[in-house]
């Protein structure tokens, strides 16, 4: 029998990421020699939106061990119209009824699939795996593990719907919240969720101890009308435009951080050089997919 001590899954959390560092020098080189490729074998979707711009901020508070990490992404339309338009839902209309409930469908069914994302041959190159605790649901808790060892790198819970946090409509005045959701962090390799008391009942921890979370919010600026504007030259080629965040939320400790505090120079520069620098290549990644995803399923 192997005995996995903390010291060991400590070295396999900074191989994993090594590793995942690798993949993503891999990744960036194919995907400039593969993009005509890739256009070619997506001529049949039509492609609504593109990329605006692409923001991110990551963080590793030294005095608790938290990590934060904040990425938006703006995708304009240009020439077709607005696939769905969310100023038309507070019209009494069966049809603009019908497709808010299709596109929420749509936003909520990509927002928890993100844990089978992370598995594209594309992105990880076959390294990892999802795998689901109750094969018959789709929204459950999942473990993202290796291929090869099978050991757990993180486990996320069940996706749940949340509102939107009170500064996103303050930052951005001129969008709507589409759909909001949250998906829990449990535990894995990269995850530090050691109990700070060890009195309180195992039921008792899962219910009040929060290890953190990936927050996924679908905003999209509201459609301008010509009457309210006084310049009807320049609104009239003005389209709204889709804004993508997400976030790390909650009392995420990454166990490469380590579990003695104040965080040390040394283990920062390592979060920051690994596992900071994958989740910002990996959540643009996702921003891109989470888009064409929604495209496609719109004309499918």
């Amino acid at each position: 029998m192997i005995i996995i001590t903390i010291s060991t899954m400590k070295k396999v959390a900074i191989i994993i990421n090594i590793i995942l560092i690798q993949s993503i020098i891999i990744a960036i080189d194919a995907s400039l020699h593969t993009t005509d490729t890739n256009n070619n074998k997506s001529k049949h979707t039509k492609q609504y939106y593109k990329r605006k711009s692409y923001q991110w901020n990551a963080n590793l508070h030294q005095s608790t061990g938290i990590a934060t990490s904040f990425e938006q992404s703006i995708f304009y339309n240009k020439h077709q119209p607005s696939i769905c338009n969310p100023s038309s839902w507070h019209r009494p209309s069966s049809l603009s009824t019908t497709k808010e409930q299709i596109t929420k469908h749509i936003i909520q069914d990509v927002f928890s699939s993100y844990p089978n994302f992370l598995t594209k041959p594309s992105l990880t190159f076959g390294l990892c795996r999802s795998v689901p605790l109750d094969v018959e649901k789709e929204d459950c808790n999942h473990h993202l593990q290796t291929s090869l060892l099978h050991l757990n790198v993180l486990t996320f819970g069940k996706p749940r719907i949340v509102k939107p946090s009170k500064h996103m409509n303050d930052r951005l005045s001129t969008a709507e919240v589409v759909y909001c959701i949250e998906i829990p962090i449990e535990g894995g390799l990269l995850a530090n969720v050691e109990s700070k008391s060890s009195k309180i009942s195992k039921s008792k921890k899962k219910k009040e101890e929060d290890h953190g979370c990936l927050r996924f919010t679908w905003l999209q600026t509201k459609q301008q009308n010509n009457n309210e504007q006084q310049d009807i030259k320049y609104t009239k080629h003005q389209h709204p435009e889709i804004i993508l965040i997400t976030e790390i939320r909650g009392n995420y400790r990454p166990t490469l951080a380590g579990n003695k505090l104040p965080i040390s120079n040394m283990r920062k520069i390592l979060y920051y050089s690994t596992q900071r620098m994958v989740h910002t290549y990996v959540m643009w990644r996702y921003h891109d997919y989470v888009v064409k995803e929604y495209s496609r399923r719109i004309d499918g």
